[in-house]
């Protein structure tokens, strides 16, 4: 499996201030990929959160499948772990969080209230790691544009207090990953864009990701050259999109980013890349 490794300076720099941030926090709220729930659960997330309140948010769920997420959703039930699903953008489902973080009001506002402490807003951190979505699941909880989005990992560089409602506040935080990746991780996260795309080799990646979506199916159906060779594949899905350098050669790995945009953009289908233990 392709090895990839991806710890930039900065991203020590943003777990140190997590971690000082951390003390004046009600609530985390981690986003993961819907489609990589195992490997975009960060183990340096872990550590920080402590005893805080937890919950879980799968991102991107219309790139995965809904049997796959509700097998998800059912296995962090099982757990006691408070989770959901939605889609970043999609306001009306990204609103669903509001009902839980309300209940969470409530039970620490009486605690405050117990201590003889005057009650401020509900102080949540959304963490993830790089490109899940964190500050497009924020502007659409705002219902306005207050964080900065892109399609690469690390756009959001610091972290922002961002006003959802009277009784809730969200501090965003740029996307952070861990030293070292184990078994498929680096992989998964590299192909669902959460790794620069400059630290491993894009067409090793590519060549990967077609000879798993060959095995699951997912490819014979949607174009009728896959012969169920993954090099012979990219050279024709190459040629036949127009990649070709001077004297007509195909450039493959022209047609490597581009296979990748396509399945990062839910082109090529809609599938997990991960399912929970037991299935």
């Amino acid at each position: 499996m392709l090895k990839v490794q991806w710890y930039p300076g900065h991203m020590t720099k943003a777990k140190r201030k997590l971690e000082e941030q951390i003390k004046t926090i009600d609530v985390v709220i981690e986003l993961r990929d819907a489609r990589i729930p195992k490997s975009s659960d960060n183990p340096e997330i872990k550590k920080i959160i402590g005893n805080k309140g937890h919950i879980i948010v799968l991102n991107k769920m219309d790139l995965s499948s809904n049997e796959a997420t509700a097998k998800w959703l059912n296995y962090f039930e099982k757990k006691n772990i408070k989770a959901l699903a939605i889609k970043g953008t999609d306001k009306k489902g990204v609103k669903k969080i509001l009902p839980i973080l309300d209940n969470m009001v409530n039970t620490i506002f009486s605690k405050r209230q117990n201590r003889g402490l005057l009650n401020r807003p509900l102080r949540c951190m959304v963490v993830g790691v790089s490109n899940v979505g964190k500050s497009s699941f924020i502007n659409s909880l705002a219902s306005k544009k207050m964080a900065r989005t892109g399609n690469k990992p690390g756009v959001t560089k610091g972290n922002q207090w961002i006003t959802v409602t009277d009784k809730v506040q969200l501090l965003d935080t740029p996307g952070i990953l861990w030293p070292k990746f184990e078994h498929n991780s680096g992989f998964y996260l590299a192909v669902t864009g959460a790794v620069s795309d400059l630290v491993y080799d894009t067409v090793e990646a590519t060549l990967l990701l077609i000879d798993m979506l060959g095995e699951r199916r997912l490819l014979k159906g949607k174009y009728d050259f896959y012969n169920g060779n993954s090099h012979t594949f990219l050279k024709a899905f190459s040629k036949k999109r127009g990649l070709l350098n001077t004297g007509g050669i195909v450039d493959i790995n022209k047609g490597a980013i581009l296979f990748m945009k396509d399945y990062r953009e839910g082109k090529i289908g809609h599938f997990p890349l991960e399912m929970p233990p037991g299935n």
